[in-house]
C-alpha cells in the first residue's frame, strides 16, 4: 500500500488546480490554432488578396494597384432545357475553385433565345443568383453576363435585370457586369454604344465602381471600333474580346494590341480552344499574349454537350468531383491552363 506524506497531501488541491489549468490552456491553444487556420483560409481567397478591381488606362488593377490577370470558367447558356443549366450549382463553383484553381466564373444568362430570360425570367435569374452567391461564398470573382446577340432590342429588360443585380450584389467586390455578350455585325457608335450608356448609367446610379464590360461588334472581335470611339464619362469600363483558336489567330491579336495601345482595357470573357485535342499551339500563343498584356480570360464552357468546346463528356456529375476521364480534350487543356495560371 502506498501512503501520501502529510505535506504532499496538503498540496494535493494545488496539484489538481495546476493540472486542470494546463488542460484548459492546451484546449484553448488548440481552439486558437483552429481559429487562426480559418482566418488564414479566409484571407487567402482571391477576393481577400486582390479586393476591389478598378481600371487605369488599359489595365485592370487590384486594391494593391497591381495589374491583375485571372483565369477561370464560363458556364454554358442558362436557358431551360439546353443541357448546360444543370451545372449551375454551388458544388461546381466550389470544385472549380478547389480543383481547377479557378479565380473567376461567368454566369451566362441566355436572353432572347428559346428557354432564356425572356421566356422564363425566374428560372434563368435564379441560376445566375446561384452562381453569384456561390462565388461570393467561395471568395471568387464572378461575371454576370447578359448573354445576348441582340441586346439593343431588349434595352428595357436589360435595365430592369441589371438594376436588380446591382441592388442585390453591387456592394460585393466580387461582381463584374457584362452587359452585352456578343453583338453581331452592327454599328458600334449607332447601336451598341447608346445601349451600353443607358445600362451603364443605371448601374452606376446603384453601384458606383464595380467593373462593367461592354461587348463589341462582330461577336466581340471589333475592339478597334470601340477603341476609336470609347465610352466617356464613366470609370471602370472594359471592352469584350472573344476568340476561338480554330478561327482567330495573329490578325485578331494584332487588332487587340492596337486597341490596347489606343488606351482601352480588354477582358476576354469567353474563349475556346481548337477542341478535340489537348495540343493547341494557337491557344499557347493566345495565353502568352493574355499574360503579357495582363488580360483576364474565361474559358467556354462548363457543359457536357457533344461539341468541341464543352469541358465535360455527357453524363459528368453536376456537383463536380470530376475524374480526368470525365474531361474532354478541351476540358483537359483548359484545366491545365487555368490550374497553372500565374496571378
Amino acid at each position: 500500500m502506498i501512503f501520501l506524506s502529510k505535506n504532499l497531501f496538503n498540496y494535493f488541491p494545488l496539484l489538481v488546480y495546476t493540472f486542470l489549468f494546463l488542460v484548459s490552456f492546451s484546449c484553448q491553444q488548440e481552439i486558437n490554432q483552429k481559429e487562426n487556420s480559418t482566418i488564414q483560409s479566409i484571407d487567402s481567397t482571391i477576393i481577400q488578396k486582390h479586393g476591389k478591381l478598378y481600371i487605369e488606362g488599359n489595365k485592370i488593377l487590384d486594391k494593391n494597384n497591381n495589374p491583375i490577370c485571372f483565369a477561370g470558367n464560363s458556364f454554358f447558356w442558362s436557358n431551360d432545357n439546353w443541357g448546360g443549366e444543370k451545372y449551375y450549382t454551388p458544388e461546381v463553383v466550389s470544385w472549380l475553385k478547389n480543383n481547377w484553381n479557378t479565380k473567376i466564373v461567368r454566369a451566362a444568362m441566355g436572353v432572347e433565345d428559346p428557354g432564356g430570360y425572356l421566356d422564363n425570367k425566374t428560372s434563368n435569374k435564379n441560376r445566375v443568383k446561384t452562381i453569384v452567391e456561390a462565388a461570393i461564398q467561395e471568395g471568387l470573382y464572378v461575371i454576370i453576363d447578359w448573354h445576348s446577340h441582340h441586346a439593343e432590342d431588349y434595352t428595357n429588360e436589360s435595365v430592369l435585370f441589371f438594376q436588380e443585380m446591382a441592388t442585390l450584389y453591387g456592394q460585393y467586390d466580387n461582381v463584374i457586369y457584362e452587359i452585352y455578350n456578343e453583338p453581331l455585325d452592327i454599328s458600334w457608335s449607332q447601336k451598341i454604344k447608346p445601349y451600353a450608356i443607358e445600362i451603364i448609367s443605371m448601374i452606376r446610379s446603384i453601384d458606383p465602381d464595380n467593373i462593367i464590360v461592354v461587348g463589341t461588334p462582330e461577336w466581340s472581335q471589333r475592339v478597334d471600333l470601340a477603341a476609336a470611339d470609347p465610352i466617356e464619362g464613366y470609370s471602370n469600363i472594359a471592352y469584350t474580346l472573344h476568340f476561338y483558336t480554330v478561327y482567330h489567330h495573329q490578325w485578331l491579336r494584332d487588332r487587340a494590341t492596337e486597341a490596347l495601345n489606343d488606351g482601352i482595357a480588354l477582358f476576354v470573357t469567353e474563349w475556346g480552344s481548337i477542341g478535340y485535342s489537348q495540343i493547341d499551339t494557337e491557344a499557347n500563343k493566345w495565353m502568352n499574349w493574355c499574360f503579357a498584356n495582363k488580360i483576364s480570360h474565361v474559358n467556354w464552357a462548363v457543359n457536357d454537350k457533344e461539341e468541341e468546346w464543352s469541358i465535360l463528356f455527357p453524363g459528368a456529375s453536376t456537383t463536380g468531383n470530376w475524374l480526368d476521364s470525365d474531361l474532354t480534350d478541351a476540358g483537359k487543356l483548359a484545366k491545365n491552363i487555368i490550374k497553372n495560371w500565374p496571378e
